[in-house]
């Protein structure tokens, strides 16, 4: 038996609980754009990058490798020495 006396249901939102609500919901969306730019920006930016940088790596060691192999055919290993002189 609800009646205007109690005042226990109401209609309607408080307008004291409105301007949390709507800065909670703006913070909440600015955090989302901001992951949103961020996962944008690996994509295009960071993946290209690293994709290009390991295809570049690939190569550059083949290469090595391949000259690697045409210097160790001829019989000498070629060795970097350092002599230690004790007296």
């Amino acid at each position: 038996m609800d009646s205007a006396a109690f005042g226990t249901t109401r209609t309607s939102p408080p307008s004291g609980r409105l301007l949390p609500t709507v800065i909670r919901l703006m913070v909440l969306a600015a955090a989302g754009i901001a992951l949103l730019v961020v996962m944008l920006i690996e994509f295009f930016v960071v993946l290209p990058l690293v994709l290009a940088s390991g295809i570049a790596s690939y190569f550059y060691l083949r290469r090595r490798l391949r000259q690697a192999q045409r210097r160790s055919r001829d019989g000498v290993i070629d060795a970097e020495y350092t002599v230690i002189d004790r007296r």
